[in-house]
């Protein structure tokens, strides 16, 4: 009897120093923005390899998703990880569980206490083309230097004549011979010579 009773001292005190899960916690919990910290603790009697997997059994269907496998647990004690394929969901009753392998999943090693994922201020996913670059195929780009300086030039060459043009320029067939008044005022003088002719006559 003496023997079991320190069996089972001994298994609860491997329990009590078996790997942990120090992060995330019910009160720190995670968001939905970018990557996420796992923490944990672990003794050198403790498997060197586990693999971690985000769980949720209050929702329907049950989650069960690793995020990262074969984690090297003897170089470091937190590590960053990225969101499953579907992203992170906002939610409560989420649990990380440290697992043998991506192919015993149900051999946890260790387990962390229930958390949720809150909805953070920005997006998990992030795009390459930026938001203020739309590239439609076949435009052409409407304010550059080199139409602006095409729309300067046509100004002057679309059949308009520069207000200072030399009138040696012109054609000879444009270019008046008679002063605009002179016509008329010759009329008048012939229409007085022909009545003194006329008078002339008569006295005669």
């Amino acid at each position: 009897m003496r023997a079991a009773t320190f069996a089972s001292i001994l298994s609860f005190a491997a329990a009590a120093f078996a790997f942990q899960v120090t992060s995330p916690t019910n009160a720190t919990g995670w968001t939905t923005t970018g990557p996420n910290a796992v923490g944990w603790s672990r003794v050198d009697t403790d498997a060197q390899n586990f693999t971690i997997v985000l769980s949720n059994q209050q929702v329907n269907p049950p989650v069960q998703e690793v995020l990262l496998a074969q984690v090297d647990a003897t170089k470091v004690n937190t590590i960053n990880v990225n969101p499953p394929s579907g992203g992170w969901v906002a939610g409560k009753g989420y649990q990380v569980n440290l697992v043998k392998s991506p192919d015993e999943l149900s051999t946890i090693l260790a387990q962390s206490g229930q958390f949720s994922i809150t909805a953070g201020t920005g997006s998990t996913f992030s795009s390459n083309i930026p938001s203020n670059t739309l590239t439609v195929p076949g435009s052409t780009p409407t304010n550059t230097a080199a139409n602006q300086g095409a729309s300067s030039n046509t100004n002057t060459a679309a059949g308009s004549s520069p207000s200072n043009t030399d009138s040696s320029d012109l054609n000879p067939s444009q270019t008046p011979t008679t002063p605009s008044g002179a016509l008329p005022a010759f009329n008048m003088q012939a229409g007085v010579f022909a009545v003194l002719a006329l008078l002339g006559s008569f006295l005669a």
